[in-house]
């Protein structure tokens, strides 16, 4: 897409349908670039040296420290920004609800349990669970002063006593007791050294741990999410520093942790969630106009910056009917 029509795509002048067009064509391009010039192997050894990961601030500040109003008007009640799971439901609140419940099953949480919500986001997950195990003790880790205030406010109001929160970085870890299960929700696409981050990880773990991971990917492709030029618009403004894993990225780590189970879900539930949050973008454009008043220079252009978002990440998951790009569940226990 030309410097031209990303500009009219700004100002809101191409239609949403003209803009989804758009989207599969650049996904499809990359597709088959990527799929000439396969450089997992490459990509492989980036995972494996270097810092655990690069740009935190630049990730924080393209999504985790726009002001949690606009999240409140765009996301589902429990303002889970990730994949949520519309099997048998219609509304994002119940799907988000779904998603959150298949995390329990498939992380094999048990009421009395030592839970680390590591990249808690905006506490979907750690709220959900304190609320109804109360005998579960969670441990949430973000590097946004946002979400870190905002999780704090709500534990305080729902008087949660299980719930400690923490601001870190990533690559500086302080973790300074074990716990039952660590769980990560679409983090590892932000991080770029895997095999540190897991080393780290199973020294967190005790004994008889686990760790349930998800993460978007796609079935057979690693790539970088890298600044080429002032066109490569979704990593200038919403993916500095991040990657696309692929389906089967974990298996190239797997050492002190083992994968024992791995589930797959259609990315027809991520293209259904990106369609919700549009939705409420919106139906809420007058509130969340008046919030980005006070948050950015350009408003009304960062409103639509936000629509293209959802709705290239709506065309993107729903390609090749949601089993190109999809969301991965991974299971792991300490290596005997």
């Amino acid at each position: 897409m030309t410097r031209f029509l990303l500009s009219l795509a700004e100002s809101g002048f191409i239609p949403d349908v003209l803009i989804k067009i758009a989207a599969r064509y650049i996904s499809n391009k990359r597709l088959n670039e990527q799929s000439v010039d396969d450089n997992k192997d490459k990509i492989i050894t980036v995972l494996s040296r270097g810092a655990v990961a690069e740009k935190t601030y630049d990730a924080n500040e393209q999504h985790y420290e726009v002001p949690p109003e606009f999240f409140k008007y765009v996301l589902g009640t429990n303002l889970k920004y990730s994949c949520s799971l519309f099997n048998d439901v219609d509304s994002l609140d119940d799907a988000e609800e779904s998603m959150l419940k298949l995390y329990m099953d498939r992380a094999d949480i048990k009421d009395g349990h030592e839970v680390l919500d590591l990249g808690c986001g905006w506490g979907s997950f750690s709220l959900y669970v304190a609320e109804r195990y109360p005998n579960i003790n969670i441990t949430s880790v973000s590097n946004s002063s946002d979400q870190i205030a905002y999780i704090k406010n709500e534990a305080h109001k729902k008087d949660l006593l299980n719930i400690k929160v923490f601001r870190m970085d990533v690559n500086n870890l302080e973790l300074n007791k074990q716990f039952d299960r660590i769980v990560s929700i679409e983090m590892f696409e932000h991080l770029r050294n895997y095999k540190l981050i897991l080393n780290s990880l199973n020294h967190a773990l005790k004994p008889d741990g686990k760790l349930f991971i998800h993460i978007f990917c796609h079935k057979k492709l690693t790539y970088l999410y890298e600044m080429k030029n002032n066109l490569d618009w979704m990593t200038k403004y919403f993916f500095q520093g991040g990657i696309m894993p692929s389906k089967d990225i974990f298996q190239y780590f797997e050492g002190e942790l083992e994968i024992i189970n791995q589930w797959d879900i259609n990315g027809n539930h991520y293209s259904k969630t990106c369609k919700a949050w549009l939705n409420n973008h919106y139906k809420n454009k007058k509130k969340i106009l008046d919030i980005f008043e006070k948050h950015y220079d350009e408003p009304k252009i960062w409103f639509n910056r936000w629509r293209i978002f959802f709705l290239s990440c709506e065309a993107f998951f729903a390609l090749n009917n949601g089993k190109e790009y999809f969301v991965g569940h991974y299971l792991f226990k300490k290596s005997n």
